[in-house]
């Protein structure tokens, strides 16, 4: 099935009327079928105060759409020999040996016990490692993170990499790895890993390995002055006023200056056609053009649903993802996996790979349909994220013919 353009026009006439008016300052999307565009639309404001308008070069903050970049490369390292997924974490993290698992208490009364088996690197890719968020209200132990402030995806980092890993060591966990997926830092562990076994900054690791292959030349964790006028303000919901605020203005933005530490699972800075060069890598399966980043097999691994037992996320998900949008999802290494699309209620393809950004942006790929959608935008705690996610891909899929 191919996807018409008349069709896809009524996405932009949607968005248009429904969010740019309250629930999004700007946003732009990008459609490719077969590797060759087919529709592109940008609405809106990166500065609403400043009226600069949302442009095609425009940078954005991608937040957790960093993830599947991080795990790209663990699946190079993978391909080269240095790791292998069935891995225990302390082979790289020797100071996790001593790992625990909360069991009850508080701050000053902590109940843990031994870990029953050792977190591997499927844990962390998987999010099924223990480890938790400081905004993920599933345990007690995020009250720990935000005590200890355990905050890495963020730009400006308050703490090295060796720094939080010794902070970590002595942090139980929030489960047992394997218990349940719970959405957590674990892909910046990851990228400390990478680190580690690369003898580079994870800056230095895509850059040479993935951005200057793919001519990907708009993103980075740290902004070049040359290109801070380009950069998106990102806001922010107010609930208290039902409106967004400035939460990074992009004259003082934390993206310019160099972080403590590299966010692998978080800090990355792009434009709307780089990433939909990672993303037409993902659904060449590890080629673009005549580049080839990993073997096809590697990345068919990669984007496969990795959920045993035919269990989905609604199943075992902490959290957000146990709720009704983890029905009929599954989740591959650093993405999720459509695995029923009937269940999960939606006109998205079986075996869809996917994943969003905090500020509500949005890629996915859609090997069935030979699909690839980037949505960009900056706005964090957007409380109808969740709707325009669907919307978007109900007018992607509603132009099929």
């Amino acid at each position: 099935m191919q996807l018409s353009s008349e069709k896809l026009n009524e996405l932009g006439n949607f968005f248009d009327s429904t969010y740019v008016p309250n629930n999004l300052p700007g946003y732009s999307v990008l459609v490719h079928q077969d590797d060759n565009e087919v529709y592109y639309y940008q609405a809106g404001e990166i500065d609403v105060n400043r009226k600069r308008n949302l442009n095609r070069d425009s940078i954005f903050r991608i937040y957790s759409m960093t993830k599947p970049i991080t795990s790209i490369s663990i699946m190079m390292l993978l391909e080269q020999g240095k790791i292998n997924i069935s891995d225990e974490v302390e082979k790289f993290i020797p100071e996790w040996k001593e790992l625990s698992v909360y069991q009850s208490g508080s701050f000053d009364n902590l109940i843990t016990e031994p870990i029953k088996r050792k977190m591997t690197i499927k844990d962390l890719l998987m999010h099924r490692s223990g480890l938790t968020y400081d905004f993920e209200e599933t345990s007690f132990v995020q009250k720990i993170y935000l005590k200890e402030d355990i905050k890495i995806a963020r730009a400006k980092e308050k703490l090295t990499a060796e720094q939080y890993i010794k902070k970590l060591a002595d942090i139980p966990l929030a489960f047992n790895p394997g218990e349940f997926f719970n959405y957590s830092i674990s892909t910046d562990i990851l990228g400390f890993i990478i680190e580690r076994i690369s003898n580079m900054s994870l800056e230095e690791y895509f850059k040479k390995n993935i951005f200057e292959p793919l001519e990907m030349e708009d993103t980075f964790f740290q902004i070049p002055k040359e290109k801070i006028d380009r950069l998106a303000n990102c806001y922010i919901y107010d609930q208290t006023n039902d409106k967004y605020i400035v939460e990074d203005d992009y004259e003082n933005s934390s993206y310019i200056e160099k972080p403590s530490c590299y966010s692998g699972g978080g800090g990355l800075l792009s434009t709307i056609d780089d990433y939909m060069k990672f993303c037409t890598l993902l659904q060449n399966k590890g080629s673009i053009n005549s580049t080839n980043i990993i073997g096809s097999r590697t990345a068919e691994f990669m984007m496969s649903n990795h959920l045993e037992d035919n269990v989905d996320l609604y199943d075992i998900a902490k959290g957000k993802w146990g709720t009704n949008i983890g029905k009929g999802v599954g989740f591959g290494l650093g993405g999720s996996v459509v695995i029923d699309p009937i269940k999960n209620m939606s006109l998205r393809s079986k075996n869809e790979f996917s994943w969003g950004g905090a500020a509500s942006t949005l890629f996915w790929v859609d090997p069935e349909e030979k699909i690839s959608v980037v949505f960009m935008t900056q706005m964090l705690g957007n409380p109808l994220s969740q709707e325009i996610r669907s919307d978007l891909r109900n007018f992607v899929y509603q132009a099929l013919i």
